[in-house]
């Protein structure tokens, strides 16, 4: 048998592990629970697929994330290991392949949303299954102190009772001490092996910056960091675009990337960036999870996040390469109140979600006790108008019926067109000799789609139509045909969200809404907000803050702008700077002057711009 090194260097190119990666494979090998909380970047992934690797049967890897999913089973794919995903949006006969492929032995590790554990079809493959270990992944949604509760997590635990020797491991990046203690009762993890890896990021420096002129201030940083990589989160985006734009215009190398992107566009822009060739990603959320660039220098937020464990994960994709990074927050009073609103939309009234839950279902015209499982296409935007509601009313108000087990959605995300073939390769030729004009298209799927007879297979139409000489519309006839002589199973790329109903229709009088996922989830969303605002207006040091909040204690950073601020108060230096810019310099020229040291010019100068007596134009540095 291989050694956990030998399957690290083979199948991932590295010569050894992150410090406390070894240690959580080794309990996982010896059979033992685990809990880890390691911070964004730390490696969890190898964690826990190493041993899936080495370990005799399936690995269950339970995540709500569909994107991730699909970037994880590509990369297992890609190294040679068999893998595949359950998530909303996929047919019954997919669904039912898949599990069929699971229970048979076929893949090496298993991929599913929450929700799908729920589903009978699931439960019953489930107990035949070799499980050699199940994966936890997001954990703190298990918790509802956790920042993004989900109560199909909750429902976990109950796999232990079919399957009682297999040990869990839950994996989170952000988790305080009240959500780790919830997350192991939850999960009722026995003799659990505990791996903590700190919170400390003594490379990153943290700094808020009040200001009424945000976009300038954004401008300021970009220009005065242009050579460096770096990443602007926005909250929508609406302000994805309009920085965006203002950047452009300044010459800054920029892109987008935000949820309304194509697939093409966001690998594109993800692309360019990887490469340095683009500078800065000004990005809603979408962007995060899975990114891996080391040398980010900077990560500006123009819009703050809603809670300390969100802003955490995102400031945290800086300084990866263990070099100086910053964080930057802009902030003023409009934010506050804007942070405060979140709470009412995220939060519509229990009248409006029920109302929203009939309609619903007279939408897509499901008869009372009927539409368990079924699959549709929704456009919130055609839905909202139709029904004479706020889009984001109506999208958040899905968000609550999805915490409350009701459905399943699947957002933004791209779904390419999928095929298997679901019959033998004798039937397959004996129809090709009948209908000849299909042989074209039917030998390019066996010769061009390794395993298609198994499993469902990505296809890109575009490229086929090049291969053959035939037209898209051409192509895509023939694959439906080919369907409807049941022959294959042809599934067709979407790109519109899709609702997967997991309950059947209600009364309405019927229809209750879960305390958790309503009353004690908006309270906690509450204390989130909460504590976001008191680390903005924080007058100590901030690592020390956030480390507080994640249970830890440190000392001061000497870094951060309240540190920074304090010191500059006790000498003179800010004043001797002032002095010199006289008229335009640069940081260069600055410590050629004074002899300081690169940080103790930045230091200084990020103390003068805090108080507003200068300004960046691109890399000059003047006095106001």
């Amino acid at each position: 048998m291989d050694s956990p090194r030998k399957i690290l260097k083979k199948n991932w190119g590295y010569e050894d592990f992150r410090p406390g990666q070894k240690e959580i494979i080794d309990d996982l090998c010896a059979e033992h629970d685990v809990f880890a909380l390691l911070p964004t970047g730390g490696g969890k992934s190898i964690c826990y697929q190493v041993p899936g690797i080495l370990k005799k049967g399936l690995t269950i890897v339970i995540s709500p994330l569909i994107s991730l999913m699909q970037d994880q089973v590509n990369q297992l794919i890609k190294n040679g290991l068999q893998a595949a995903a359950l998530y909303s949006g996929m047919s019954y006969r997919e669904i039912d392949i898949t599990l069929d492929n699971a229970r048979f032995g076929k893949y090496n590790f298993l991929y599913l949303s929450p929700e799908r554990l729920e589903t009978q079809i699931f439960i019953q493959r489930f107990k035949a299954m070799e499980v050699s270990q199940i994966i936890i992944d997001e954990a703190h949604c298990i918790s509802q102190w956790g920042h993004d509760f989900r109560p199909s997590y909750t429902r976990i635990a109950a796999l232990r009772t079919l399957k009682p020797s297999v040990p869990f491991a839950a994996f989170t990046a952000t988790a305080n001490e009240k959500t780790q203690s919830d997350i192991i009762d939850q999960l009722e993890l026995k003799n659990v092996k505990l791996h903590k890896a700190s919170f400390h990021r003594p490379n990153i420096a943290y700094r808020v910056f009040h200001s009424n002129n945000k976009k300038v201030r954004v401008l300021e940083l970009c220009s005065s960091l242009q050579n460096s990589s770096g990443i602007v989160y926005c909250q929508t985006r609406r302000s994805v675009r309009e920085i965006n734009s203002m950047l452009s215009s300044e010459g800054i190398s920029c892109a987008m990337y935000h949820g309304g992107m194509n697939n093409t566009e966001r690998s594109a822009t993800m692309k360019l960036w990887m490469q340095g060739q683009t500078k800065v990603i000004i990005a809603t959320n979408a962007f995060g999870m899975g990114i891996d660039k080391a040398d980010v220098r900077y990560v500006i937020h123009y819009e703050m996040s809603d809670s300390i464990e969100g802003y955490f994960q995102e400031v945290g994709r800086g300084g990866r390469d263990q070099a100086k990074a910053i964080g930057f927050a802009l902030y003023n009073s409009k934010d506050e109140n804007k942070l405060k609103e979140n709470i009412t939309t995220k939060f519509p009234k229990k009248s409006e979600i029920a109302e929203l839950y009939s309609n619903l279902f007279q939408h897509f015209k499901i008869a009372y006790g009927d539409g368990k499982d079924q699959v549709v296409e929704m456009n919130i935007q055609n839905f909202a108008s139709n029904y004479k509601t706020a889009p984001l009313l109506t999208y958040h108000g899905l968000k609550i019926l999805e915490l409350n087990g009701d459905l399943a959605m699947s957002e933004s995300v791209f779904h390419p067109s999928k095929i298997k073939i679901i019959v033998g390769i004798t039937e397959l030729y004996n129809f090709e000799i009948q209908y000849p004009a299909f042989k074209k298209l039917s030998n390019y799927l066996i010769r061009k789609l390794p395993g298609v007879f198994d499993r469902y297979k990505r296809i890109d139409i575009d490229e086929i139509s090049k291969t053959l000489k035939l037209s898209k519309t051409h192509i895509e006839k023939q694959l439906e045909q080919l369907n409807k002589f049941g022959l294959c199973d042809f599934i067709k790329a979407s790109k519109e969200p899709t609702i997967t109903f997991l309950r059947a229709r209600a009364q309405n009088d019927t229809f209750l809404l879960h305390p958790s996922v309503y009353g004690l989830r908006k309270k906690n969303y509450q204390a989130q907000i909460d504590s976001v605002i008191q680390f903005l207006n924080e007058e100590n040091c901030r690592s020390q803050k956030l480390l507080s909040y994640f249970g830890e204690e440190a000392e001061k950073c000497g870094k951060c702008d309240r540190c920074i601020t304090e010191q500059s108060k006790d000498k003179e230096d800010a004043e001797l700077f002032l002095k010199l810019m006289d008229k335009p310099t640069t940081i260069s020229i600055l410590m050629n002057q004074t002899g300081f040291s690169e940080a103790s010019v930045m230091n200084n100068l990020d103390y003068l711009q805090e108080e507003e007596k200068i300004e960046f134009q691109g890399p000059w540095i003047t006095a106001k």
